[in-house]
């Protein structure tokens, strides 16, 4: 081996890059010696600056996770319309450094499970991305720096919620969707740190009831990507202010107190089974969203199939929880097994029940 003259070409990860460096340190001559990391008498240290250089690119680790999120489900109330004395939420912030807004190429992996599931639609496959989708990380607890999927803008999931969990009104949803340089004609792919945390189902929810059909949520998050060993980047990317005009809105996928109480739909309870065991709304089945999960990511279509197994597929499906992003992972599973899925806040109800007494 000639340690003056190795190629970079071939590494791939930061583990490969340690043990040359280790091996270089054993092969170099002590430091008493007076010669450099480049060799006796090279007289520079331009092999250690290379070897610097390298691990302070944006060259993709395999198995270098973004941030230390954890797999739970992410907690706050929700419901649709302004409600009094609202915080604003915090819109996303600009840098100096522009890259590209979309997939600068299409990635392919294997593993696509697309015919796993009755209606797939919504779901975006890792072999399935392309140069036209403009990528939304809606992750929450994303900072400068950290890395991500080359390309992605960072809008939080809570930016299309108040602080108190209700749904942000249209004109406010337009506002923060043209800041980010989205338009309503733009395919969106949606991650987040991980599928499991809600907020890539519930940041989908909250575009399809705006009226935004071309929108699908990353299978597994970022660390389905990272598995995959996918491309990475830690350059923030933002895109031009643009316009967006939301379509007509799909009120229908947020329940209402009328349409519960009429019986026309099947009811979900997505909330802890403590709480399901207290109290529910009559006739509810208990499915919680760790139910439709596995390994980070939803289930197959089969053993969905076994989780909904006592729901009727004919009959609308209404899940209700107090959480928004642990009710939008359950109802995302339901429109992939083909269900006419829909949400209602939990805190509707017990406001008319509170009434009624």
């Amino acid at each position: 081996m000639k340690i003056g003259l190795l190629s970079w070409s071939g590494l791939s990860s930061l583990p490969f890059l340690l043990s040359i460096l280790i091996s270089v340190s054993a092969f170099a001559p002590s430091a008493q010696a007076g010669c450099s990391v480049g060799g006796c008498g090279s007289g520079s240290d331009s092999w250690l600056e290379s070897a610097q250089a390298f691990m302070n690119s944006d060259v993709p680790l395999a198995g270098v996770t973004g941030a230390s999120n954890s797999n739970s489900i992410s907690s706050g109330s929700f419901r649709a319309g302004e409600p009094s004395g609202a915080t604003e939420a915090k819109t996303v912030s600009s840098t100096p450094n522009v890259a590209a807004s979309s997939t600068s190429e299409a990635y392919v992996a294997t593993g696509s499970r697309a015919d796993s599931f009755p209606a797939p639609e919504m779901l975006k496959s890792l072999d399935a991305i392309s140069e036209g989708d403009v990528v939304l990380d809606v992750s929450g607890s994303r900072t400068p720096g950290q890395a991500h999927l080359r390309g992605s803008i960072n809008v939080p999931a809570k930016s299309f919620f108040y602080e108190n969990g209700l749904l942000r009104n249209a004109t406010d949803l337009e506002a923060i969707l043209g800041k980010a340089g989205v338009t309503q004609n733009d395919p969106l792919m949606i991650y987040s740190d991980t599928f499991g945390s809600g907020e890539a189902t519930a940041t989908l929810f909250a575009l399809r009831y705006l009226g935004h059909n071309e929108v699908r949520a990353l299978d597994g998050g970022l660390d389905n990507w990272i598995a995959a060993s996918l491309p990475l980047e830690t350059t923030d990317s933002v895109r031009p202010p643009a316009r967006y005009v939301a379509g007509p809105a799909r009120s229908e996928l947020l329940a209402d107190y009328d349409y519960v109480l009429s019986g026309q739909a099947q009811m979900v309870d997505a909330r802890t089974f403590q709480q399901f065991g207290k109290s529910r709304i009559l006739n509810a089945t208990f499915i919680s969203p760790e139910s439709v999960l596995e390994a980070g990511r939803l289930k197959n279509g089969t053993n969905l199939q076994d989780t909904f197994a006592r729901l009727n597929a004919s009959r609308p499906a209404v899940v209700y929880s107090d959480d928004i992003y642990g009710a939008s992972v359950v109802w995302f599973a339901l429109e992939l097994m083909g269900f006419d899925a829909r949400i209602y806040p939990w805190q509707d109800w017990q406001a008319h029940e509170e009434k009624s007494i």
